[in-house]
């Protein structure tokens, strides 16, 4: 495996030490948190639930967010423990993940519901992820949009990276504040 900071951009000084990255799925590596904050508009006549909804966009609609793919196969083919921390839980998603092949590229996803709780609750979700990497806190990298989400991971010894979703855009500033640094797409990690 690589060291993380010679394979990406090397002006992100806080990734030297750093041995493997966990990421937010919905606003982070995906483009979904539209779907998930329903306006006046949608129709949501011909869906029994919100979660059904989800299904259909997650199955057809759903893409990833610019650079996602390349970033995380830049990690895969160095060998970088890749995980998604999320608090979808994965069989609502896992038609994206068919339609876009994300288990090739990454090593485990880990939802709210393998540890009981949300992730703007609680730091477990970003420690199991670490645990499943075989990595500790402070030798991960995470990615994430939501505020609270980033209190939970930083709070866990993490490096926190906040990452612009037009969703969050109201908290930016205050993600920025705890951050080691804050991006508007993952291709800003490349070199």
């Amino acid at each position: 495996m690589m060291k993380i900071y010679s394979l990406l951009n090397p002006e992100k000084e806080y990734l030297k030490g750093k041995k493997a990255f966990i990421f937010d799925m919905d606003g982070t590596l995906i483009d979904s948190m539209r779907y998930w904050r329903l306006t006046a508009g949608d129709d949501m006549s011909k869906y029994p639930t919100h979660i059904d909804y989800m299904f259909e966009k997650y199955n057809a609609v759903i893409e990833p967010k610019s650079n996602a793919l390349k970033l995380l196969g830049v990690l895969h083919e160095n060998g970088v423990p890749v995980a998604i921390a999320s608090d979808t839980p994965r069989q609502l998603a896992e038609g994206f993940f068919k339609r876009f092949d994300f288990d090739s590229v990454i090593d485990c996803y880990v939802g709210s519901d393998d540890v009981g709780t949300y992730k703007h609750l609680s730091s477990e979700i970003f420690l199991l992820a670490a645990k499943k990497l075989g990595v500790s806190p402070e030798e991960c990298v995470v990615f994430e949009d939501n505020l609270t989400s980033v209190y939970s991971a930083v709070n866990a010894g993490m490096a926190v990276v906040g990452i612009f979703d037009g969703e969050n855009a109201i908290n930016e500033e205050k993600i920025r504040k705890v951050c080691v640094d804050y991006i508007y797409d993952l291709g800003e990690m490349l070199k």
